[in-house]
């Protein structure tokens, strides 16, 4: 089975810390899309945020097809980080928004996920 790749890049560290402490570090996300996808389809994520030196991938599939709580057409992805992706959310992530955020500010963010 030939996964589809979805390649997310992140130009600002801050949009990319927002969606990962909503969504991203709960293993979901929403993805407005006016394509016809099925529940089942498989994915694989590329995600590129400059401040973490390498980009992140992830494996993951549709659980619904719809509308969000905003009326948006798109579909409901579950997914979950490899292995290396995982270490560099737990490693680089912390330790990045700490030097951005300060040391009381970044340890409340890193907290979150």
């Amino acid at each position: 089975m030939e996964d589809d790749i979805i390649k997310i890049e992140y130009k600002k560290f801050s949009s990319f810390l927002k969606d990962h402490i909503k969504s991203l570090s709960r293993g979901y996300l929403f993805m407005i899309s006016d394509e016809e996808h099925s529940v089942g389809e498989k994915f694989v994520f590329s995600i590129e945020v400059s401040a973490l030196g390498k980009p992140l991938y992830a494996e993951g599939n549709v659980i619904f097809v719809g509308e969000n709580e905003a009326g948006e057409k798109g579909i409901g992805l579950e997914f979950s980080f490899d292995g290396e992706s995982r270490e560099i959310i737990n490693e680089k992530l912390k330790e990045t928004v700490i030097n951005k955020y300060g040391t009381v500010w970044g340890t409340r963010l890193s907290a979150l996920f």
